[in-house]
């Protein structure tokens, strides 16, 4: 995977176009060219661009990484780009306590429900073989997620319409893929990337507590849960 270059770039050497107006239309003080700027739109619009929806955008990304690094750094974001898989997106800067950054992307709540799956999609992708495409059904993950279900919820029509929304949630972010068969999704591969080892530790601590409170709604005995990767 591709990583922002340490440093700030020298914007003398990011070429002409980084420095000097191009005037696409009246009034216009831009200087990148118009696929630069398209490439720079969509990945602030995000969530992410891959070659296999977006191949003039990502071979423009491919080609200006260098100079978009750039103009993402200037609204303090950084560019990542996942060559193995061809991914690319942006995601807020590392700045520390040298620059107050302020909030640049649109940010999603995450409930539990959406938690889980994202954690369980994760750990199917952490088994895969790298470029391996990796299917899911969403009847798998439902069941899976079973175990999450506390022994008080009664209402099992309840807890699979969260499973639902949760489902959507992630199609909606792309974050999952259709395929040819209904309900039987792609898991995008900047799923393993969504979590650090250190949030992923944070998350599983919290559910060990919910688990040991009490037995979920099946009687699983919480030693019998899957670990979290």
């Amino acid at each position: 995977m591709s990583s922002p270059e340490p440093g700030f770039p020298d914007h003398g050497e990011l070429g002409a176009a980084a420095s000097e107006s191009v005037g696409h239309y009246p009034g216009d003080l831009g200087t990148l060219a118009p696929a630069s700027r398209r490439a720079l739109v969509q990945l602030l619009k995000g969530p992410l661009i891959t070659s296999a929806r977006h191949p003039e955008i990502w071979r423009t990304v491919i080609a200006d990484q260098r100079l978009l690094r750039s103009r993402l750094a200037d609204v303090f974001l950084d560019l990542v780009i996942d060559d193995e898989n061809e991914i690319a997106f942006t995601r807020p800067a590392d700045t520390g306590d040298a620059v107050a950054a302020p909030v640049v992307l649109r940010t999603e709540r995450l409930t539990f429900m959406d938690t889980v799956m994202l954690l369980a999609l994760r750990q199917l992708l952490l088994r895969a073989q790298p470029g391996e495409r990796v299917i899911v059904d969403r009847d798998e993950i439902a069941e899976q997620l079973e175990i999450y279900r506390r022994r008080a919820d009664t209402d099992p029509a309840g807890f699979r319409r969260r499973i639902n929304a949760s489902w959507s949630k992630l199609t909606k972010y792309s974050l999952l893929s259709s395929t040819t068969t209904e309900d039987r999704m792609e898991i995008s591969p900047v799923v393993r990337q969504l979590f650090d080892a250190d949030q992923v530790a944070l998350v599983a601590a919290e559910f060990d507590r919910i688990l040991a409170e009490e037995k979920p709604a099946d009687g699983t005995p919480a030693d019998d849960v899957p670990d979290i990767e």
